[in-house]
Formats: C-alpha cells, structure tokens, sequence
C-alpha cells in the first residue's frame, strides 16, 4: 500500500498544491484525516504514517503546507542546510491562510467516495500546531495534534477549540517552553471535549524514522493508538 499525490485547488484562487492521498486499506468510506507535516515537508515517513493510518479505515490527506514559499519542498533531518531551511518556512507561515489550505483539504475530503462525510486532523511539530489552531478554526470532527512547537503563542485559541480533541506532548521535549503542558492544560481548563496527554518522552517521539535520537516507541504505539480511538468514533 502506498499513497499517491493528488493536487488540491486553493481556495483563494492563489493556485494549487500537492498532498499524498491514502486511501481506506479495507475499500469503505470511513474518516477522512488530514495529516499535516513537520518542518521537512512530506516526507517519506509523513506518506508511511498516512499509510498507517488509513490501513486503519481512513482516508488520508497529507498536504505540502509549504508550497506558499516552496512548493514540493522534502527535507532530510540529518542536514543542518534542509533543517535551517524547513525551520525558514515554519517562521514563515501565514496562519489564516493555512487554515485556508486545510479548510480546501476538508472539503476535497468531504466530496470524495472513500470519506463517510467526518473529518479529522493531526499533525505533527509544525503540523501539530497547524492541526491545534484547526481545531478552534475550522468546521472539524475530531483532532489529534502531536507535539506542536509553536501552540505556546497560542494559548488563548485552547478555550476556543470545538471538536473533540487530544494533544499529545512528551515531557522532556526541549523544543517547547518547559510550561507548556501546564499552560495548556489551564487554557483547556474549560473546554470538556479537550485533553492534554503527556508521556515519557521528548519531542518528535513518533517519528519512527529517527530512532537514534527521538523516536520512543512505546510512546508512539499509545499516542496512535489514543488517536485511533477518537478517530472511530466518526465511523
């Protein structure tokens, strides 16, 4: 199994951009997700993680969240070059009109045959913030963001997420203020549908492609797995 690209018409007729679609392994409409990317674009282990997810019943959309400023851009974490340039888009990012591009990916979801119709998000680093701020913007069903590093300048959108949603942080993780899992907590304080669920782990702990220096395997199986669970819930 494995995903192929698809392109995705922007809805502020600025153009159109590329995303890896996985389809549902077991050929019936289920969930539609939209996975979205860390600082190094989608990657080979962003479309393996698609796969992943959609052997579970999903249609998964996975969109280049960089083609604003560089379309098709595919980094590899062991170059400081590719590592300095990803982390030039993620300080880069025009938020609104990222929720523009997801809100475009929500509705190709929404027309397609192998989509029941809900809709959730996920994400990872970067993606995990895109997949937060999501989640308080758009019209979404569920989302599962993983380890977000810039929901701290956010805290304020926590109270105003609307789906049912789990945020996955790893306790060590050094790239985030040491705070954040307590201030997110707090801003959640009153939204019921919303949980932070931390592990011992540091950042980047399911990224499978990087076991020498982040990937903590038992914390990705649980995450996953606490993921899969919200997500059948829109079956």
């Amino acid at each position: 199994m494995a995903g192929e690209d698809i392109t995705v018409r922007a809805s502020d007729g600025s153009g159109s951009f590329m995303a890896c679609l996985s389809q549902p392994a077991d050929g019936r409409p289920g969930p539609g997700v939209i996975m979205c990317h860390e600082i190094f674009g989608v990657t080979p282990w962003i479309r393996e993680t698609a796969d992943l997810f959609s052997a579970h019943g999903y249609c998964v959309v996975a969109p280049d969240m960089f083609w604003r400023m560089r379309p098709g851009f595919v980094g590899d974490h062991t170059s400081a070059e590719n590592t300095a340039e990803g982390r030039d888009y993620k300080a880069r990012i025009d938020y609104s009109k990222a929720m523009e591009d997801l809100q475009a990916c929500v509705e190709l979801l929404k027309a397609r045959g192998d989509c029941n119709g809900k809709v959730a998000i996920t994400g990872f680093c970067t993606g995990g913030t895109l997949a937060y701020l999501a989640a308080s913007r758009l019209d979404l069903d569920a989302a599962a963001p993983y380890y977000g590093t810039n929901i701290h300048n956010f805290y304020d959108k926590g109270r105003k997420i609307k789906c049912p949603t789990i945020l996955h942080h790893g306790d060590a993780d050094d790239r985030v203020p040491a705070d954040l899992t307590q201030r997110l907590t707090q801003a959640i304080a009153d939204v019921p549908h919303a949980e932070v669920l931390v592990y011992d782990a540091g950042h980047a702990f399911a990224n499978s492609h990087r076991p020498e220096d982040y990937y903590v395997e038992a914390a990705a199986k649980l995450a996953h797995q606490r993921t899969f669970e919200l997500f059948d819930r829109l079956r």
